[in-house]
């Protein structure tokens, strides 16, 4: 058991991934439809981002591929008519995606006691999104590029006991950086005399952690935690102008991040047929970075030292740091088994905002508390043409979330008028599953 899980465990760390979309959106229409209440809930592949302690509840091989498509409606409105704005972001992308996941128990000695899972999330447009909007221009933190991005999560949970399960889990984001790219030119001669560059992807490893204690079958208890994880940039740069300066530059910075987080939650069966979870989930928020991109020059050169001007032209841009301030969320979700072949579900979450208001200068940073409400309906049937020997699983959800009027007051002095801002989200999500 202990070499399975390790090589397991090491085909993970070759994944590229994080998960902020299911942060966003939830994992899957029954948790889209139930708040994302499922730390104690999950049962299917999503688990392996929910809690990897409950994937060993499965005694069944789970396969599902999704589809999921989520729009923001942002409002974005300036106090002062006679100045500009620049809504170059005020209004965030689709979100269209699509999920595959597996849930595989292990056989063997360890059957019942071992079972593995993995999910990839493929957004329709592109891979990976880096973007860094200028610090005047308002853009959506949580909506504008965070669910750009090729998301894996996997994990392993372990029986310990008939009442205790953990689980072991890996994040892996990749960092753009590199050694740098230079150019040397010869002015006087009108020529590239030299041109070379040297980027790479590096591997950001998080872990994450799950349990599971079960004192009944009708009641579940579980707690999860998800390290932080951000995709790093950083981009060196030079340009020698031979015999005159040379012109040196850095742009740095984090995007796709997610921070610290401990959910818990309860499940509690009420009847055979009626489920009950809710969740608390604590994000600590305040040690996010700057979302801005940073920059620093630096031109240096004989003949600038000679005039006295070796240093005077250098400049690093200002990093405000976001301020953003921990968070706490609920979620509660509902499930009514009408009958083995169809159910229906309803739930709703409070996510309170971790940005402060953008008074400020230089920042403008959109984003407000959200209220989620969703509903979904899941049903299976048996295959006609026979291929299948399991019924066949659909599930499908529909969601909406609503984001508080907030105010940023500028100052008369700041490039940017005062606006006031609100959004609003709806999303589907439709999911097949199959057990073999």
């Amino acid at each position: 058991m202990t070499r399975a899980l390790s090589t397991w465990l090491v085909l993970l760390a070759a994944a590229t991934a994080h998960a902020t979309v299911y942060d966003t959106y939830g994992f899957g229409p029954r948790a889209a439809s139930m708040g994302g209440a499922m730390t104690a809930e999950a049962k299917d592949y999503s688990a392996t981002f929910y809690n990897p302690a409950l994937l060993v509840e499965r005694k069944d091989v789970n396969f599902g591929l999704s589809f999921q498509w989520n729009k923001l409606d942002g409002e974005v409105s300036k106090k002062d008519n006679a100045r500009t704005l620049d809504c170059t972001y005020c209004q965030a992308p689709d979100s269209v995606g699509y999920t595959l996941g597996l849930l595989f128990p292990l056989g063997g000695k360890v059957k019942n006691r071992v079972a593995l899972g993995v999910a990839l999330y493929v957004p329709s447009g592109k891979l990976v999104r880096v973007l860094a909007p200028d610090p005047n221009a308002p853009f959506w933190f949580h909506y504008q590029s965070h669910p750009e991005r090729v998301t894996i999560h996997a994990g392993a949970g372990i029986r310990i006991f008939d009442w205790w399960t953990i689980g072991l889990g890996v994040q892996v984001l990749a960092d753009i950086v590199g050694s740098g790219a230079s150019v040397e030119v010869d002015l006087f001669n009108k020529t590239v005399t030299s041109r070379q560059i040297d980027a790479h992807l590096a591997t950001r490893v998080a872990p994450m952690f799950g349990i599971q204690i079960k004192p009944k079958d009708w009641l579940r208890f579980g707690v999860t935690y998800r390290s932080e994880m951000a995709l790093k940039y950083e981009i060196p740069a030079s340009v020698n102008l031979k015999g005159v300066a040379t012109l040196a530059f850095v742009i740095q910075g984090y995007t796709h991040y997610t921070p610290h987080i401990v959910a818990f939650g309860g499940a509690w069966d009420i009847t055979d047929d009626f489920t009950v979870s809710l969740d608390g989930e604590y994000n600590r928020w305040s040690g996010a970075p700057s979302p801005y991109v940073d920059l620093s020059i630096d031109l240096s050169g004989d003949t600038l030292k000679a005039l006295g001007l070796n240093d005077a032209l250098d400049l690093v841009s200002p990093v405000q740091p976001p301020g953003f301030a921990d968070t706490f969320n609920a979620r509660l979700g509902v499930e009514y088994r009408i009958s083995k072949r169809i159910a229906g579900r309803l739930g709703g979450f409070y996510r309170p905002t971790p940005v402060p208001k953008q008074n400020a200068p230089t920042t403008n940073i959109l984003d407000g508390t959200a209220i989620g409400i969703g509903a979904g309906i899941g049903f299976n049937f048996d295959d006609p043409l026979e291929v299948f020997q399991s019924p066949v699983n659909i599930d499908f959800a529909t969601q909406a979330q609503f984001l508080l009027p907030r105010e940023a007051t500028k100052e008369l002095t700041d490039p940017v008028p005062s606006y006031s801002y609100s959004a609003k989200m709806v999303g589907l999500t439709i999911v097949i599953r199959y057990d073999f």
